[in-house]
């Protein structure tokens, strides 16, 4: 593939880092589905949500995020319930997810469970992830989560009686 660019493009970095045992992780699968014969973005989202304090990101966490959405009812419904046969995933480029080798060992093993015809892991260049389509399908739920409250009488705290972060 060839590629020409006449000009830079320079975005923030749109990545927070928080001290990890008040973070919660993402990982966000997103379906893209075929409508007369074209590629269109407008397939379901997947997110999987961790406690980073409990649960580290890894190839093998992303591979086991992976294997829940294949066995969603939903996705089962876009290819005669089997997977589809080709994955294409596209990565930010993070540690966990950047086509390394653990990465690519966790895709093969994918590709032998569910008998793909073709896997393609691809990376987003630092500085790029903001043209996404994933992280685009997340911008309106971050803004519709920014400043949400949850009810201590519902959810209760997450810190014991020193105010200290406590394991549930």
């Amino acid at each position: 593939m060839l590629m020409h660019m006449e000009y830079r493009v320079r975005l923030p970095d749109h990545d927070f880092t928080l001290v990890d045992w008040l973070k919660l992780t993402s990982s966000v699968y997103a379906i893209l589905s075929m409508k007369s014969g074209r590629i269109t973005y407008s397939g379901p989202t997947f997110i999987a949500i961790r406690s980073a304090k409990h649960a580290k990101r890894t190839a093998e966490t992303h591979l086991q995020d992976f294997q829940r959405l294949l066995e969603l009812p939903k996705q089962k419904t876009y290819h005669d319930g089997q997977c589809k046969p080709v994955q294409i995933l596209s990565c930010d480029g993070g540690p966990d997810e950047s086509p390394g080798f653990l990465t690519l060992q966790a895709s093969v093993a994918q590709f032998k469970k569910y008998d793909l015809d073709a896997v393609f892991v691809g990376t987003y260049a630092p500085g790029q992830s903001a043209y996404n389509p994933v992280e685009r399908r997340m911008a309106p739920l971050s803004k519709d989560l920014a400043g949400i409250i949850l009810p201590y009488e519902t959810f209760g705290s997450h810190l014991n009686y020193v105010r200290e972060t406590a394991d549930l």
